[in-house]
């Protein structure tokens, strides 16, 4: 670019913009709009962010392990979306039971990722709790603390991650035949 056309771009700028006092006012307004979406919640930011990574993580393992014949499913570059829906109702029960969970985790993270605003609701928080194994697990599972579960929203979906993260990992163990077959005589007990 010559000088003669760099002169020409600014002052053209300048003018669609209002002038020149116009134009400084939108680029500062601009400025401190992207510096106020960067003052996000770090914390909780890392907290969805890790949550999910664990899960995928797990639901990696676990599809690799119900279904060899895949092959590399890592090489395959499946996003999350496409790995949660491979796992059916064919496969572990206790695992299918936290599919609509685990689709809900990725669209917190997607959303995050869309509005760069970190925040997990109280309707999350619900739909977490709506995954019987999960809500009912994670009331057994603390019954003799000492300190109360905590039902902050944030927490919710740290404890579904990490509840998930252990039923797609067990699918891959020996102790899993034990668990699946508790899951399916409480399951024909109560449909």
């Amino acid at each position: 670019m010559n000088d003669a056309q760099t002169e020409f771009l600014a002052n053209r700028v300048l003018e669609l913009l209002g002038g020149r006092e116009a134009a400084i006012a939108s680029m500062e307004a601009e400025y401190h709009a992207l510096k106020e979406r960067w003052k996000q919640d770090v914390d909780t930011i890392g907290r969805i962010l890790r949550a999910h990574l664990h899960v995928e993580y797990y639901l990696t393992e676990h599809l690799q392990h119900m279904n060899p014949m895949l092959g590399d499913i890592d090489g395959s570059r499946l996003s999350f979306a496409q790995k949660a829906n491979l796992l059916t109702d064919r496969g572990d029960v206790a695992v299918w039971r936290l599919i609509g969970g685990i689709r809900h985790l990725n669209k917190i993270r997607n959303r995050l990722a869309h509005n760069l605003k970190a925040e997990v609701t109280e309707e999350d928080r619900t739909v977490f709790l709506s995954q019987d194994v999960f809500k009912m697990m994670r009331v057994w599972g603390h019954k003799d603390d000492k300190t109360p579960l905590s039902d902050a929203p944030i927490d919710v979906l740290e404890h579904f991650a990490e509840f998930a993260s252990s039923m797609l990992h067990s699918a891959t163990t020996p102790h899993s035949k034990a668990f699946k077959q508790a899951m399916e005589e409480w399951a024909a007990k109560n449909t």
